[in-house]
């Protein structure tokens, strides 16, 4: 009896000190970058704080492979940003009627997502907050935090296999409208993208370019519309 009762101790033993590395990785982690986003995300999206901390949790807890999404093959900040966006425009087209509560487990989803993009160093905390508070405002969560009124959304475009390409006709397309910080198309719908401009002016400008005449990116005339859904 005695020697069952000895492995059994050592290993609960082992079981504790693999928790206690859990432990200390989650609190290395979660005392820097993670912790600053989590903190910038609740500030900015009401009601988040939960969210962000089951975020959290999953991406540092969880294996590395189930964690790491693919934003539908997205690399860079902005291809990543602008399939979110996609994703929650497509959801948001396909749920007329959707809940509260729909709309909140659809936004932790894409969430858990963005954090554990952040995690694996894909993003930087700074590209994954702003994406998710877009997002938020995308889909008409209440915001503790307005964004500028910077950044259309467009849709009905050529679609381009090659994202450097699309994202230079579609900066082209929308520079005569001002400066342009940041621009990028969705890799799993090529026909959707984003343009953030550096002044709220330059959206104004193209709304009232369409009420005289169309956009037109590569010469197909392309839908465009603002995060809030006023617009």
């Amino acid at each position: 009896g005695g020697g069952s009762f000895s492995s059994q101790s050592e290993e609960n033993n082992a079981n504790d000190v693999q928790v206690k590395q859990l432990q200390e990785e989650f609190d290395i982690y979660k005392s820097k970058d993670l912790e600053n986003m989590g903190d910038r995300v609740d500030g900015q999206v009401h009601g988040s704080d939960g969210m962000m901390s089951l975020a959290m949790t999953r991406a540092l807890m969880e294996d590395e492979d189930a964690t790491n999404p693919s934003w539908g093959g997205a690399e860079d900040p902005e291809s990543i940003e602008a399939n979110g966006l996609c994703e929650a425009n497509d959801w948001l087209r396909k749920h007329d009627n959707a809940t509260v509560d729909q709309g909140h487990a659809f936004f932790q989803e894409i969430t858990n997502r963005m954090v554990a993009t952040v995690r694996h160093g894909r993003i930087t905390p700074d590209d994954g907050t702003r994406a998710i508070h877009c997002i938020a405002e995308l889909l008409g969560l209440k915001l503790e935090q307005e964004l500028p009124n910077n950044v259309i959304l467009v849709t009905g475009m050529r679609k381009e296999m090659d994202l450097s390409r699309g994202r230079y006709h579609l900066m082209e397309a929308f520079k005569p409208f001002g400066e342009i910080e940041s621009a990028a198309i969705a890799p799993s719908n090529r026909g959707f993208g984003y343009v953030r401009f550096v002044s709220p002016k330059s959206v104004h400008r193209a709304f009232e370019r369409l009420r005289v005449s169309e956009i037109e990116v590569q010469d197909v005339e392309v839908t465009i519309k603002g995060l809030k859904s006023d617009n």
